[in-house]
């Protein structure tokens, strides 16, 4: 079989690259019988992207499962678990690189790929540099059973440095595709923004040009700026802002976001105001899961006992149905009085996935974000927060900011916690 691997920057059309050439795939070799496309991806968000394209022009959508390459190895390893317990394989549920790691071991016997292929013969895998390790031996595992087609920008792995065991495996595997054209934006500041943090070269901030730097000394200050630029974008779509920190690590942007929430910025000269503006931080999973905890008020230790009656009702008044419908069913179906905490919790962990798959995104003019959050998506415009309580490596930085920036369709601006007046002239703002 054969991997075409699409490579190329943040918004050079790699998605959609990857997606006409699956049409063209599958145009040039009709599936038959039980036949689909199995779409993998990384994280939800990208997995929502493609689900959503998929159903668009590509007229795809009813023929692809698109699911993320975990679940697609937890789904492999439970169907294939006799023979996991043979090859000597113990994947805990939850557990994502055992489980990745066992699956990739099941796809080294040849029997368990030409399985998979018959009801999958073409693969697409979007934003491929994120795989690694047993994500990555799935796809070797894979490939002499399928057509992979695949999408990747190394400098988008924010874990790695210049070496990326996926894309190094993909560009020795089949044919690479390059792409260098910005579809994403024609904002000629943040193209130039973008290039120069790939090139290790200075960052240029020119506002006139759509990308701009201020560097402030405190969070009131940094507040007040981003209040006036919420302002005046307010009319040209979704604002996100992008910090390279969660919430509660960097007093500075903790300060600033709060600011903005409860102060009014104000210019003496025209006697103008901007501000307060509500934002709320998009919650990532593990918030979710406590908040959730916390709401169903569990003992805490993990081996202490919870009636399966009280928790039911708990999640009823809570708002978690599917948690209530899984506590009536150990009851009612298993027989069970009760369940332990950590049951509880390893199910919760479930609704919560689950709901972040699956569940509506919600629509907001304006929210804040990690940068790991905002990956794989876009935005109308960006502000980028840049505390001091960033990843010192400046590799590591330049692909921080990188990946903030290049969210934006029209334009950005990075933020600087900067007392001393001197960061803009180091790393990433500066080659080194």
């Amino acid at each position: 079989m054969t991997l075409v691997l699409f490579e190329g920057a943040a918004g050079t059309g790699k998605t959609t690259r990857l997606l006409a050439a699956l049409r063209d795939r599958v145009v040039a070799a009709p599936l038959v019988g039980e036949q689909r496309v199995l779409a993998l991806t990384k994280y939800h968000g990208s997995r929502k992207r493609m689900e959503s394209k998929l159903g668009g022009r590509t007229g795809l959508g009813r023929l692809v499962d698109c699911i993320t390459i975990d679940s697609f190895a937890w789904h492999l390893v439970r169907r294939w678990r006799a023979l996991v317990r043979h090859l000597g394989g113990n994947p805990q549920e939850g557990d994502y690189q055992s489980i990745t790691a066992t699956a990739g071991m099941l796809l080294r016997q040849a029997h368990v790929g030409a399985w998979v292929g018959r009801r999958y013969p073409v693969i697409a895998v979007d934003e491929l540099q994120d795989c690694k390790g047993g994500e990555v031996e799935i796809l070797a595992g894979l490939l002499p059973c399928t057509h992979i087609v695949g999408a990747a920008d190394s400098f988008q792995d924010l874990s790695g440095d210049d070496e990326c065991a996926a894309v190094g495996w993909a560009r020795t595997a089949g044919e690479v595709i390059v792409l260098d054209h910005n579809h994403r934006t024609s904002t000629a500041g943040l193209i130039a923004a973008a290039r120069a943090l790939r090139d290790r070269c200075e960052v240029r901030s020119d506002r006139d040009a759509g990308f701009e730097v201020i560097a402030v000394p405190t969070a009131p200050v940094g507040g007040s700026s981003l209040a006036w630029r919420i302002k005046l974008w307010s009319d040209g779509g979704e604002i996100a802002i992008i910090s390279p920190t969660k919430p509660g690590t960097s007093p500075f942007v903790d300060d600033l976001l709060r600011w903005v929430a409860t102060k009014t910025a104000s210019t003496k000269k025209s006697n103008a105001t901007a501000g307060p503006f509500r934002l709320e931080w998009e919650a990532a999973d593990e918030q979710l899961r406590t908040d959730m905890e916390n709401a169903l008020a569990l003992p805490a230790a993990p081996d202490a006992f919870v009636a399966c009656a009280v928790l039911a009702d708990t999640s009823r008044r809570v708002g978690a149905p599917e948690l209530r419908m899984w506590a009536e069913r150990e009851g009612n179906v298993r027989g069970r009085d009760s369940v332990t905490v950590a049951d509880v919790r390893a199910q919760v962990a479930q609704v919560i996935h689950r709901r972040r798959a699956f569940g509506r995104s919600r629509e907001r003019q304006r929210f804040a974000l990690t940068v790991h959050q905002a990956k794989n998506r876009e935005f109308q415009s960006v502000v980028v927060l840049w505390p001091l309580r960033v990843q010192p490596d400046a590799e590591q930085q330049r692909r921080l900011l990188y990946n903030g920036i290049t969210r934006a369709r029209q334009q950005a601006l990075v933020i600087v916690e900067d007392p001393k007046r001197n960061r803009l002239d180091s790393a990433p703002f500066r080659s080194s």
